[in-house]
């Protein structure tokens, strides 16, 4: 019985990406995230750059995909941008923003930039992600998703006025 691949749909365009791609999958062979699996993964061609993403696991809001955009020219030779996103793909990216991969203008082999990716794919994957609701009248009014550790926003939903957001939320679920 075959195995399932990582980042399956796509095989490069070009040696690069050929590179790229068996150095990611080999390394996310690697990877022991619970209830995460090759099915989660996905590859496709944009114009220019080669998008990977991954489903993260327990995450039920619109920006619960990792996204990387990997690109073998430009104007700034190879390069890499990754991000928490949503059904619109890189749209979040900001290349100022510490969340996010950013590589641009470094000469790099396309194995470390796989390298680069994987990292940073694993690191996202483990970091907490808790789910904060406010209650008003014992019903959720306002929820936000958070990254724990940075405290960096990744969804909201509901009315959320500053001043209710400014109190403590009246519950914190780890969500994963």
């Amino acid at each position: 019985m075959l195995q399932p691949v990582w980042f399956p749909n796509e095989t490069g365009r070009n040696d690069q990406e050929k590179a790229f791609l068996d150095q990611l999958r080999l390394q996310a062979a690697s990877w022991r995230i619970e209830e995460l699996s090759p099915q989660d993964t996905s590859s496709q061609r944009w114009l220019t750059p080669l998008y990977i993403d991954v489903e993260v696991p327990r995450v039920t809001i619109p920006r619960s995909t990792l996204q990387v955009a990997y690109w073998t020219s430009g104007s700034f030779g190879s390069a890499l941008h990754g991000v928490w996103g949503d059904d619109y793909l890189m749209d979040d990216h900001d290349g100022n923003d510490p969340e996010d991969l950013t590589v641009v203008g470094v000469h790099a082999t396309p194995k470390q930039y796989a390298t680069w990716t994987a990292d940073w794919l694993l690191r996202q994957l483990h970091r907490p992600v808790i789910r904060e609701e406010w209650l008003r009248h014992d019903r959720v009014v306002a929820t936000t998703w958070r990254l724990d550790d940075t405290g960096h926003i990744l969804g909201k939903t509901g009315l959320t006025p500053r001043r209710l957001l400014r109190r403590k939320p009246d519950r914190v679920v780890n969500v994963r």
